[in-house]
């Protein structure tokens, strides 16, 4: 494990890289195609940054459109990450934070400009600026003036055996354990300019309990977690089944050395585990202004707070959510960084695609999210297949087979899966995936006679239909059977006839 001295270091960088993309300028020369390049070029970034493994989800509007896990969420046990299992997502937990205080907030709870020790069971005075209110504005825009003293932000191999609400009063009220009035607080006053805080988002959390009167595990399962089908998420280990857990890893420059569950003390800045087949639910929720499943989780008034700029000297934050320009998309959402965790989540409100990545590394994924952005938007430019054109015998004996030709042209080049309808009842769902252009070949009979319409249409590997296209057959009563009977009769009346004259 590294090294304690190094603490302060890495806490700086956990700042840095969770704040999310704003200031990447970098060019990427990621052009994605097919769902094979996306597996070679993540591969290939796992590959060349250490990263062990990874899940991944894109969603645009309301469908997810694609979701893949690669590598290993335990080397030591050999198992593969899955797109349930779960990771830590460090500080883009924030976000969820913020989402359950904001929901009291709808509820007429408190107003955003209200002084938070109106609320708490405790004051929580700047040490230079004692006449000055930190308000609920403060703590969700970085503002208040409370700082990160990371010589008392506590970690631990397993869950905290400090609770966050002792933390708290001990870290911000004068006299406690943790209080340092030089290192707890910046020297500017609140309000007047912004630091990314930890603490101060560990108070939201606190803030949610307090109001609510419900522990805040417990609300944000009831109130976020149980409508957004993230059951399997989490805050504490202890309410996880540890076997499905991620496990962190660091990079030694020969092999990847575990450094076993972390938990931290100010648990509701950066604790919470989930899957990115759960945490894409969350971000589908903002994507759709509140709404998800037809469930308004929040209004869309409080989303277009959270999602627009909130103080003047900060061009990029919202409430919590960050704006990032990612390769000249204006997107929103944020990232996380811990201990072998790294974890971006992000949507661009102009197409209403959204990216989830998780990762069990310690390499910051912005270059595969920028790649899924890439691939997302292929989807939205992606042309359906041209109608199919079916081809085989018009009209047919029951019980004998016939062979029907099914072809068609996609005009992006993708690869082409095969819906067909035979008209009795019988069904070959989604055949392929075969190359535009190539016929395929199928044969059929039917076991009673009528009129028979086949059906066939055909989707692209982006999931993009054409439309019906219909063949009929007919299967008559086999009349040549009895005319051949009929004939037999008539040649042996007259053999009769003939024997009769003699």
């Amino acid at each position: 494990m590294k090294k304690t001295f190094l603490i302060i270091f890495v806490g700086f960088l956990l700042i840095q890289s969770s704040i999310g993309v704003f200031g990447n300028s970098k060019t990427l020369i990621y052009t994605t195609k097919s769902l094979d390049e996306i597996d070679d070029l993540i591969l290939n970034e796992m590959q060349n940054n250490h990263i062990p493994g990874l899940s991944a989800s894109i969603v645009i509007n309301e469908t997810v459109m694609w979701q893949n896990a690669y590598g290993y969420a335990n080397i030591e046990e050999n198992k593969k990450v899955e797109n349930d299992t779960l990771f830590k997502i460090a500080s883009v937990s924030k976000t969820i934070t913020a989402t359950a205080l904001m929901q009291l907030y709808e509820k007429n709870y408190f107003n955003l400009f209200d002084p938070i020790n109106d609320y708490l069971p405790f004051d929580v005075i700047h040490p230079i600026f004692a006449s000055k209110d930190i308000t609920f504005h403060m703590l969700l825009t970085h503002s208040s003036g409370i700082a990160d003293n990371w010589k008392y932000l506590f970690h631990f191999v397993g869950d905290s055996p400090i609770s966050f609400q002792v933390f708290l009063e001990e870290y911000l009220v004068s006299g406690g354990d943790y209080y340092d009035d030089v290192n707890n607080f910046h020297s500017w006053e609140p309000g007047t300019s912004w630091s990314y805080t930890n603490v101060g988002v560990a108070l939201v959390g606190y803030l949610v309990e307090i109001i609510s009167q419900m522990n805040f595990t417990t609300y944000c399962e009831t109130h976020l977690f149980d409508l957004l089908d993230m059951d399997d998420s989490g805050w504490y280990l202890r309410d996880l089944n540890i076997s499905h857990i991620a496990m962190p890893y660091y990079w030694t420059g020969e092999e990847y050395e575990p450094y076993g569950h972390i938990g931290w003390v100010d648990v509701p800045a950066g604790d919470l585990r989930t899957s990115s087949s759960q945490l894409i639910n969350f971000l589908t929720m903002f994507i759709n202004n509140g709404t998800y499943c037809s469930q308004e989780i929040l209004n869309s008034e409080t989303v277009s707070i959270m999602l627009s700029k909130q103080l003047p000297f900060n061009e990029n934050l919202g409430l919590i959510w960050w704006k990032s320009n990612l390769n000249g998309r204006i997107v929103w959402g944020h990232g996380g960084s811990d201990y072998g965790a790294r974890a971006q989540m992000h949507f661009e409100p102009k197409t209403k695609i959204g990216v989830v990545v998780l990762t069990n590394g310690e390499v910051n994924p912005i270059q595969i999210v920028s790649m899924l952005f890439d691939y997302a938007e292929t989807l939205l430019e992606n042309s359906p297949p041209e109608l199919p054109e079916i081809s085989g015998p018009s009209s047919g004996k029951s019980g004998v087979e016939y062979d029907f030709s099914f072809v068609t042209n996609d005009p992006d080049e993708d690869d082409i899966l095969y819906y067909i309808d035979w008209g009795d009842g019988i069904i070959e769902e989604w055949i392929g995936p075969f190359a535009s252009g190539q016929e395929l070949i199928l044969n059929h009979s039917w076991s009673e006679n009528g009129r028979y319409f086949i059906k066939a249409k055909a989707k692209d590997i982006k999931y993009e239909e054409s439309t019906w296209k219909t063949f009929v057959i007919n299967i008559p009563r086999n009349r040549f059977k009895v005319n051949l009977n009929f004939y037999h009769f008539f040649d042996l009346f007259q053999i009769l006839r003939m024997l009769l004259k003699l």
